[in-house]
């Protein structure tokens, strides 16, 4: 009994940490599926979905700031840093034929990790 009780408790937290968590959308993993390895139809999808990430990324940021009032000037920091580490790690990589799908890639990843950061600190439970 105590060992379904532990087991029911281990599920039902994956399930609220899953539900918290972003990733790729449904769109552009249909995309990504259709581009055959064409170079052009890649940098659309990853482009389309950065755009659409980077908003989801900015939304978090001014919810989590909101929640965070008392320390702006950190949040604000921390949120500097994490661009600056983005142009750094993605803006850099070294010239070649795939090298705008490379940093769309990295770029992509770094923006979807930092949202999740900020949502799952923005987390407020119902009352």
């Amino acid at each position: 009994m105590r060992f379904a009780c532990l087991l029911t408790a281990i599920l039902a937290g994956t399930a609220v940490y899953t539900q918290a968590a972003q990733d790729y959308s449904r769109e552009y993993s249909q995309c990504m599926k259709f581009t055959y390895g064409d170079r052009t139809k890649t940098e659309k999808c990853i482009a389309k979905e950065l755009k659409g990430q980077t908003k989801i990324l900015k939304k978090s940021y001014k919810n989590y700031l909101k929640l965070n009032a008392n320390n702006a000037a950190v949040v604000k920091n921390h949120y500097a840093l994490f661009e600056s580490r983005l142009d750094k790690q993605c803006g850099r990589i070294r010239a070649g034929n795939y090298t705008k799908i490379q940093q769309g890639q990295c770029a992509l990843a770094m923006v979807i990790e930092q949202s999740n950061y900020y949502q799952s600190r923005s987390f407020v439970g119902k009352r």
